[in-house]
């Protein structure tokens, strides 16, 4: 502790302070129309095909379609003078996209709804002074991202700030109501232009040449070390399948044969989806969007056992879910490489469980639900889509 910077140690460490200690006006700034407006709270991105940040894009373009104004709000800018190149990334990614995003906070308006979109972002929604209603849009248990302590405590308390809660899944919305809070879950679709499976009839091929895994040492509760650890006891066992890792580019090759794929985007990850016979994908915490995506296609999936992936994953109907060890996995591995029909029984499972699920339905009971929760004026003027 002695060659720490006393400075470096509590320069992270976020408080409760006032809005115009954030940047913000005394006053918002004058509306241009009287449509309701729903502020974003996000934070800057590099990449907007991210799992998180355009699920987030996804949801506030639906809202804007019921003749609402959606702010994409960076609350934590530090790269750019001008929200231009924010704006055409947007632009270019979502059809008919029709957000506008800001970067300074002495330029937010007043507004119907501010919705929080990160633990961090939850601290500036609990200082700004001119919303109706604060929202959390929850899409991970932010809290278990760091070793416990002062970060971890922090997330937690933003769980208690009071804001009514949007939560990816039912284990997030059981999280946020055991802090006292209360919140709708949405369930995780998929683009059914991208994610579909094989033409031909058939999902499943009668041969395994081609295990495909989600590589993101980078993100620490996507568990690519207990992967890489499983994936070199498959190779040894089954020198004849292909391993495909994709998800970021690796610094070095994995001790075993494997093909790396890097970074991709969506249209490009489904592609690759159809042409593996087994995907295997581990969340820590919340499910990621790749078990849902491999489903969607009709991949059989592997996924670690827990609760935090089991409100969508059922172990023998629609997933091979399995404990958190290497032997395990290479076990789970063995059984579908070894059993067509039981890779056919889970493959069916993932086409049954995805065929009802649309985003336009999800983001659908979203926007009901905010509604439901805002001022009777605005809720009655805005309850259908404009054309």
């Amino acid at each position: 502790m002695t060659n720490l910077d006393p400075v470096m140690s509590f320069g992270t460490v976020l408080d409760y302070k006032p809005w115009i200690k954030y940047g913000g006006a005394v006053f918002p700034v004058a509306r241009k129309d009287h449509r309701p407006v729903f502020i974003w709270f996000v934070p800057d991105w590099l990449n907007v095909w991210g799992g998180g940040h355009y699920t987030l894009f996804r949801f506030a373009n639906h809202f804007a379609g019921f003749n609402t104004r959606n702010i994409i709000f960076v609350y934590d800018n530090h790269r750019h003078t001008s929200a231009k190149q924010l704006q055409d990334e947007l632009m270019a990614a979502l059809p008919n996209c029709q957000l506008e995003v800001i970067i300074d906070p002495a330029l937010l308006p007043s507004c119907a709804a501010a919705i929080a979109t990160t633990w961090q972002s939850a601290y500036n929604v609990r200082a700004f002074e001119f919303a109706d209603r604060k929202f959390y849009f929850m899409q991970d248990y932010e809290s278990l991202f760091y070793a416990y302590g002062t970060t971890s405590m922090q997330a937690n308390a933003t769980y208690g700030f009071g804001f009514i809660g949007i939560t990816g899944g039912g284990w997030l919305k059981q999280c946020y109501e055991a802090h006292g809070g209360r919140a709708r879950n949405f369930f995780f679709a998929a683009d059914r232009q991208i994610f579909y499976p094989l033409e031909n009839g058939e999902a499943v091929r009668e041969k395994v040449s081609r295990l495909f895994f989600y590589g993101r040492p980078s993100t620490e509760r996507r568990c690519f070390d207990l992967g890489m650890a499983a994936l070199n006891k498959i190779s040894e066992k089954f020198p004849q399948v292909e391993i495909v890792i994709a998800g970021l580019d690796l610094e070095a090759h994995p001790p075993f044969p494997a093909t790396l794929m890097g970074n991709l985007s969506l249209k490009e990850t489904g592609d690759l989806y159809r042409t593996c016979d087994i995907g295997m994908a581990f969340s820590g915490t919340n499910l990621s969007y790749l078990p849902v995506e491999l489903m969607a296609s009709g991949v059989p999936v592997i996924c670690n056992n827990g609760p935090q992936v089991e409100w969508h994953c059922r172990h023998g109907v629609n997933a091979y879910l399995a404990d958190p060890v290497p032997q395990a996995m290479l076990e789970a591995f063995s059984a579908l490489y070894h059993d067509r029909s039981l890779r056919q029984q889970l493959s069916d499972g993932g086409l049954a469980t995805m065929a009802p699920l649309s985003w336009e339905q999800q983001m659908d009971g979203i926007y009901q639900y905010v509604m439901e929760n805002l001022d009777s004026t605005v809720r009655d003027a805005r309850e259908v889509p404009v054309a």
